[in-house]
C-alpha cells in the first residue's frame, strides 16, 4: 500500500509488445459496476485526483476476479486462456447457485502505481465466485488479492504523505451495491488505458 511507500510509482503508458508477442486481447473475469452512483463516485474522485493521474484511462468502474491472459484457441504462451478454459469456467458459475450478494464500496485507499476505493466483501460473495475461478494461466492476483475499484494510474513520482492528504480529503458515503451477475471482458493490450469490452455476463442465482 503508498502508506508503505515513500512515493508513488509512475505508469508508463505505451505498447509492450515483448509481453504481447503478437497477440492483442487481454481478458479478464471481474464485476462491472455499471450503476450511476459509482460511475459517478469514480469520475469525481478522478477529477479529484486529476494532478496526479494519466489523463488518458479509459476503464469502466470494475472488481477485477481473475486475469486470465491471452484469449487463444490453443494455448501457446504460459499467459494464454483458451476457449475449453473460458468454456469451464463460464459453466462453473452458472452451475454454482450463488445467489446475488450486496458488497460495500468503502473510502479511498492506494496502491503505489494505482488509487482505489476500498470493497467489503459484506457477504463473502467475491470470495465464493474468487473460489470458482481457480489460477488457469498466468493470475498475477490470486496470491495477493485484494477486492478494489481501481480509480486512475499515477502520471508521475510524487511523496506519499502529499497523495494521501490529497485521498483524505475526497469524502463520500459508503455505498452498497447488489452484484447479480459475473462480467466476462476483454481490452486491446496495445492500450494500457484502454476501456473494457464486456464478452459474456453470467447471472447469478439461476439454478
Amino acid at each position: 500500500m503508498l502508506h508503505d511507500k515513500k512515493q508513488t510509482i509512475p505508469t508508463e503508458i505505451r505498447d509492450f509488445p515483448e509481453w504481447r508477442r503478437g497477440r492483442k486481447e487481454y481478458t479478464l473475469w471481474m464485476i462491472a459496476l455499471d450503476h450511476d452512483e459509482i460511475v459517478r463516485m469514480v469520475e469525481s474522485a478522478r477529477n479529484h485526483l486529476s494532478q496526479f493521474l494519466v489523463p488518458a484511462y479509459r476503464r469502466q468502474p470494475h472488481i477485477t476476479l481473475s486475469l486470465c491472459g491471452f484469449f487463444a484457441e490453443e494455448r501457446r504462451y504460459p499467459d494464454d486462456y483458451t476457449r475449453s478454459e473460458f468454456e469451464v469456467h463460464r459453466r462453473l458459475l452458472a452451475d454454482s447457485g450463488i445467489r446475488p450478494f450486496f458488497i460495500e464500496i468503502g473510502g479511498m485507499n492506494s496502491f503505489s502505481s494505482a488509487p482505489f476505493f476500498e470493497v467489503r466483501d459484506t457477504e463473502g460473495g467475491i470470495e465464493r465466485v474468487k473460489q470458482l475461478l481457480p489460477r488457469v494461466s498466468n493470475d498475477i492476483v490470486t496470491d495477493r488479492f485484494t477486492p478494489h475499484v481501481t480509480v486512475g494510474l499515477y502520471a508521475g513520482v510524487f511523496e506519499s504523505g502529499m497523495v494521501i492528504e490529497r485521498l483524505s480529503a475526497f469524502n463520500h458515503e459508503p455505498l452498497n451495491l447488489r452484484i447479480d451477475r459475473i462480467t466476462f471482458a476483454a481490452y486491446d493490450a496495445r492500450e494500457m488505458c484502454g476501456p473494457l469490452v464486456y464478452r459474456e455476463q453470467v447471472e447469478l442465482g439461476r439454478i
